[in-house]
């Protein structure tokens, strides 16, 4: 397993992280001996980097997290979220902190290395985003008088949190723009894949609200850790239809037109791997600028799959170069 630096904060994490969401299951509803082995078998790959959320099955991804790490004596780099709701809005900043501590409570740690805003940041308040998880909240609620950055200060003060970082999955971006340039957050987290690079490049994608006005690349500029999910767009770039027993629902629109396209990178699966895993994470360490690909771990064996991909290192430049032919044209089925 190789490491990269998490931007400024010179935390040094696996390039592949465990990822603990609702999408893969495992650490929601697996069995509790499978998400012990699936753990130990990433910390013996070199995989230290473990992502997980309270809004994960309803606080159950924390907890099954903590117990697991602490059945093993492990103690890796553990990132978590945050995600206020509208009862939050009248105290947002005390919202934050009682979070992180249930967070710890639930995880058994005294301190978290990194904390993500959950929120998805807009216009206006809404009671859901149009897409994440918790509330939309407005810039001011973020960045203003006790708000959700004053928030994560108080808890850094009490050494409850390390570093800080925000979401770029679904928003305004505007907001997201500003959020970034407010230098207030060490860390972003962002949907990016072989199928989606609007996060760093300008082209055509199947989705508004799926396409994110290169605030990725903004955000590497400004030195913030580049936290990438959906490196496998829940399971187009996977198994496609017949997905995991444990897995959750795909949870995006234009799921089916995802496997279509998947169709045109098959020139880059692993001989007698009828996947394309190993390719889109390949894809997502060849970017220089993200720090870690998130990879939702549903068994053992997706342990041994996602370190053997980053074993093999970045796509070679031939295959770069077809991919942004495709890319460029929106992966047309024709090209399969």
């Amino acid at each position: 397993m190789k490491y990269r630096t998490l931007g400024r904060t010179g935390l040094e994490i696996s390039e592949i992280g465990f990822g603990c969401g609702t999408s893969a299951g495992l650490m929601v509803s697996g069995p509790s001996e499978i998400r012990r082995a699936a753990i130990g078998r990433a910390l013996e790959r070199g995989i230290t980097l473990f992502d997980t959320a309270p809004v994960y099955g309803d606080t159950l991804s924390e907890t099954h997290l903590g117990q697991a790490l602490r059945e093993l004596g492990a103690k890796p780099v553990i990132a978590t979220k945050v995600a206020l709701e509208t009862p939050d809005y009248d105290d947002l900043a005390g919202g934050v902190v009682r979070s992180i501590e249930g967070s710890l409570e639930r995880l058994g740690v005294d301190v978290l290395p990194i904390v993500h805003m959950h929120n998805r940041v807009g216009l206006e308040r809404m009671a859901k985003s149009p897409y994440g998880s918790g509330a939309l909240l407005t810039l001011d609620d973020v960045l203003g008088q006790n708000g959700v950055v004053e928030g994560f200060a108080r808890a850094k003060r009490r050494g409850l949190v390390r570093f800080i970082g925000c979401t770029a999955f679904g928003g305004d971006h505007a907001s997201i723009e500003a959020l970034i340039d407010s230098g207030n957050f060490d860390s972003i987290i962002l949907n990016y894949s072989i199928l989606n690079q609007s996060a760093w490049l300008d082209g055509p994608t199947l989705n508004p609200l799926f396409t994110y006005g290169r605030v990725g690349a903004r955000a590497a500029s400004r030195g913030m850790g580049i936290v990438a999910l959906r490196i496998l767009e829940a399971g187009a770039l996977a198994s496609g239809l017949d997905r995991h027993p444990l897995a959750g629902s795909p949870g995006a629109p234009n799921y089916a037109t995802y496997i279509e396209q998947a169709q045109t990178l098959r020139f880059l699966a692993e001989p007698g791997d009828p996947t394309l895993v190993s390719a889109a994470i390949r894809f997502g360490l060849s970017n220089p600028g993200v720090s870690t690909v998130l990879v939702g771990i549903s068994d053992v064996t997706h342990v041994d799959a996602a370190a053997d991909a980053a074993a093999r290192g970045p796509l070679n430049a031939e295959q770069l170069a077809r991919v942004e032919t495709l890319r460029a044209s929106g992966f047309p089925a024709a090209a399969n």
